[in-house]
């Protein structure tokens, strides 16, 4: 299912903009991203900016590893354009091939167009797309016992800023607004992550065809605790590769 709309993607047009985003990105030697969906999956290609050539309106583009060039040449075979994802500006766009070299480098146009989501927010994967993301944690009931319950949860929704999932109504006396949650381990793909979080809002959620829900619940939402760069980046680049955004290019 496309989730495009869910993350608020703006599209931008303005040539100085995105001339200044492609730029900044390789002044400051930040990843770029190729990708295309391949047989219903996303394939993906860590890339560098190499050249900018301003005055022919494009770049020069590399694999950031040499065995990238080969998932480069199969991205690009058969097709006149590339995707791109600029992980640090949450910019999503879409280049023409105009040439390929033998060392490596392609050399793409400057995109007509980028597609950026709210700097404020990140990209946003809904359990809807049919990946499981597991958290596991601990929780004291916050009484005078001292009660402590373990919890291991699907994610309902996650991002690099804050994740939700669902608990029972009968374990709904262990949250609270305001709480905060230390050492949990999200589970991605097999890839271990600690962060802790807070507990920002706690709603009810009726059953219906997308939640698979099969009594009324409840959703909490948690914001994490200052999360480090390196566990933003683990959390977005999991977010993309399973979110559903060819429709915002």
């Amino acid at each position: 299912m496309n989730q495009v709309g869910k993350n608020q993607l703006k599209k931008n047009y303005s040539t100085w903009a995105i001339f200044s985003i492609i730029n900044n990105t390789k002044i400051s030697e930040k990843p770029i991203v190729g990708w295309r969906i391949v047989g219903g999956k996303k394939v993906t290609v860590e890339l560098y900016i190499r050249v900018i050539r301003k005055f022919r309106n494009e770049f020069v583009i590399r694999p950031v590893k040499v065995n990238g060039q080969k998932v480069l040449g199969d991205l690009i075979a058969g097709s006149e354009k590339l995707n791109l994802y600029l992980p640090a500006d949450l910019v999503l766009c879409q280049s023409m091939v105009k040439k390929i070299d033998s060392n490596g480098d392609i050399t793409i146009s400057m995109p007509d167009m980028i597609a950026q989501i709210d700097r404020r927010k990140h990209l946003r994967l809904f359990r809807e797309n049919g990946v499981r993301i597991g958290v596991e944690f601990k929780k004291e009931l916050g009484t005078h016992t001292s009660r402590v319950q373990s919890f291991t949860k699907d994610c309902f929704d996650i991002s690099a800023g804050g994740m939700s999932f669902i608990i029972s109504r009968t374990e709904a006396k262990y949250f609270h607004k305001e709480n905060d949650i230390e050492s949990m381990i999200l589970n991605l793909d097999g890839k271990k992550t600690k962060i802790s979080g807070r507990v920002v809002n706690i709603f009810d959620v009726e059953p219906d065809d997308q939640n698979g829900l099969m009594y009324k619940s409840k959703k909490v939402c948690i914001q994490f605790s200052d999360p480090t760069a390196k566990q933003q980046k683990v959390i977005n680049d999991y977010v993309f590769k399973y979110l559903d955004i060819e429709d915002a290019i």
